[in-house]
């Protein structure tokens, strides 16, 4: 499994300067990204920015409205900047079962687009999957039942009030990546983002089950665990990127130790990310 770099976290860098923020995740040692949109580039313009910074692209957000409005656009894209797999990021949230079915239909629609195009597809998550729609069921049950891959995304199962490993376990074998972005629980009952280690998160434990499917019938780890955080991180000061970047694979290079019994601790590791940082 590659711990690659949700680009999202970093969309008001990039927007003020798109190369140099590249170039400085590049230095922070990331080598792959997952893409969330182009920062008003051309997809050959994207692909040109990122061969510069020495980073690949293994794979995209697109909003749903463009897989329908203009799907050889999509798949064109993703040809050009060499992306292995489309994610639909999000959907509007249905009220009733009636909604949840349509909503399933535009998700199933892109999903054969990608297909066609002999791409990889997931669908990411966020809470409201999970709610109780007008007929006792929910969307999530829907989008499960389909047997759609799926991108998880750690935090928004824990806001959901799910156990990422009981939910990485049940889509064994339907997981290519993963979204590693931790939250924690504030006095109030609502939830933050924080940087992945500081939160509620078991990353050994989630980092296990993305790495090591326990059924011979589904045999497939997830490829890619991106690191992520919800909030925009680093504004126009790229030192905020690069203290987010080493802070995020310090604490999921521990939990990857731990899974390998390399014995490393989440707090060591993010000390050692930090002095790293400040070095620069």
């Amino acid at each position: 499994m590659h711990l690659a770099v949700q680009l999202y976290t970093l969309r008001h860098s990039l927007e003020n300067d798109l190369e140099g923020t590249l170039a400085l995740l590049a230095e922070a040692g990331a080598s792959e990204v997952e893409l969330a949109g182009f920062y008003g580039r051309t997809p050959a313009e994207m692909k040109a920015a990122l061969d510069a910074a020495e980073l690949k692209a293994v794979a995209g957000h697109v909003p749903i409205e463009g897989w329908e409005e203009a799907p050889e656009n999509v798949v064109a894209a993703a040809k050009t900047l060499g992306m292995e797999t489309l994610v639909v990021p999000w959907v509007p949230p249905p009220e009733t079962a009636a909604e949840a079915d349509a909503v399933l239909e535009r998700i199933v629609a892109a999903s054969k687009v990608a297909a066609d195009a002999e791409l990889g597809f997931a669908y990411h998550n966020h809470d409201f999957e999970f709610r109780t729609l007008d007929d006792g069921t929910d969307l999530w049950t829907r989008i499960v039942g389909e047997g759609l891959p799926h991108e998880p995304d750690v935090g928004w199962l824990m806001v959901a009030g799910r156990d990422p490993v009981a939910v990485l376990g049940e889509l064994e074998g339907r997981c290519p990546l993963v979204h590693a972005k931790d939250v924690r629980r504030k006095a109030d009952g609502t939830w933050e983002d924080v940087i992945a280690g500081d939160g509620d998160v078991d990353w050994p434990a989630v980092a296990r089950a993305a790495q090591h499917p326990h059924h011979h019938r589904h045999p497939t780890r997830a490829e890619h665990l991106f690191a992520r955080h919800g909030k925009p991180i680093g504004g126009r000061d790229p030192s905020g990127t690069c203290v987010v970047i080493d802070l995020q694979r310090a604490a999921l290079d521990a939990a990857r130790a731990v899974v390998h019994h390399r014995g490393a601790s989440v707090g060591n590791m993010r000390e050692a990310g930090a002095a790293t940082c400040a070095g620069r």
